[in-house]
């Protein structure tokens, strides 16, 4: 038995699990995968769309910039959920956390979750009106705008609702970790991921379906039905990954296995924030895409041609007169010298027959 109650297990094992405190068994290394890849996918389409909207396009609005902070707060979140791998781990068993060690894991996790709620406070406002400016092109659709916007400030709204419930729910905040914080009390807040996320998955079932009608009946070019067809691509996964977050959180609700829980439903927040800030910049990938494939490819042709030129070329010898051509080293012409033929009267001669001036 423990001298110290902060070194005693989080709660007892289920029948028939073993119980490892010292070295329990953890997927960091998937978690550290996933972020990676979702990062590097991100941080790709960002830069992609701010090149397209501030260069490429020069037609930047407020969408744009407010882009900027919003992936700057996706990557907090990354920030913070992989620094729980260096607390007891991500999908630990809560069976195989002491007490001591239940603080720091959950401290990072509500940082996390945190910022991830506002990452999707701000993007699918974002997406809405990423819609309005496209299909407002095809011509004026009131019902549509509205639905828009109507959808966004529900959104801005519960998820408004959700951070103040998070950040308040605990007196003082840090007994929302550290329950052995003596005198902290928490309201009950067990049902409000259920809530945000079928919200949520409606939200996102919305904007997934919302342009669909007019879209197939707009004659779009290939760049664009490829940026629609990506669109569509990742809003599926976007909608299943709201589902699975929505059923983890009925799971959530009934289990006391709360730190792997947790661990689980962290990656589908992940999933589903990635999914939603490609939805919002995949629109405007493939033309710069295209534009800058077509400049590489020009580049690297200038150069091969350059490559094969080399720094002197020289014409067949024929009857009347050879062309002898410098080639510089970027391809160009600089100069023609033509040299005279076998039946001039001059010729060029060497070896031991030069008493004659010759050269």
């Amino acid at each position: 038995m423990a001298d110290n109650p902060l070194d005693l297990p989080a709660m007892d094992p289920p029948p028939g699990e073993v119980q490892d405190l010292n070295n329990p068994p953890n997927k960091n290394d998937v978690v550290v995968a996933v972020y990676t890849v979702c990062i590097i996918i991100v941080t790709a389409f960002v830069a992609m769309r701010l090149y397209a909207k501030f260069v490429f396009l020069k037609a930047s609005r407020i969408e744009d910039y407010l882009l900027v902070p919003t992936f700057g707060i996706f990557i907090a979140h990354c920030v913070y959920w992989i620094k729980m791998n260096g607390t007891t781990g991500n999908f630990v068993h809560t069976w195989n956390f002491r007490v001591r060690d239940l603080a720091p894991f959950y401290e990072n996790g509500f940082y996390g979750l945190m910022f991830y709620e506002t990452v999707m406070m701000t993007i699918k406002p974002l997406i809405l009106l990423e819609w309005i400016h496209i299909f407002i092109l095809a011509g004026p659709r009131t019902a549509f705008k509205w639905t828009c916007y109507i959808l966004g400030t529900i959104n801005v709204l519960m998820y408004f609702i959700a951070i103040m419930i998070d950040a308040g729910s605990c007196r003082p905040r840090a007994y929302w970790w550290d329950k052995t914080i003596e005198g902290g009390t928490c309201i009950n807040t067990i049902k409000l991921p259920i809530v945000t996320g079928t919200i949520n998955a409606i939200i996102d079932l919305f904007i997934l379906l919302l342009p669909q009608g007019i879209i197939w009946r707009l004659q779009m070019s290939s760049n664009k039905r490829i940026g629609v067809s990506l669109v569509f691509a990742v809003g599926v996964i976007s909608v299943a990954a709201a589902i699975t977050r929505t059923v983890l959180g009925y799971i959530y609700a009934e289990s006391d296995d709360v730190a792997y829980n947790f661990s689980q439903a962290g990656v589908f927040c992940l999933v589903e924030m990635t999914a939603a800030i490609l939805v919002f910049t995949a629109p405007t990938v493939p033309k710069p895409t295209t534009h800058l494939a077509k400049q590489a490819t020009s580049s690297i042709d200038r150069l091969l041609r350059s490559n094969r030129s080399g720094s002197f070329a020289t014409g067949s010898v024929g009857s009347k007169s050879n062309i002898y051509q410098h080639i510089d080293e970027h391809g160009n012409e600089v100069h023609l010298v033509k040299l005279r033929s076998a039946k001039s009267k001059a010729s060029i001669t060497t070896g031991p027959k030069s008493s004659q001036g010759e050269v």
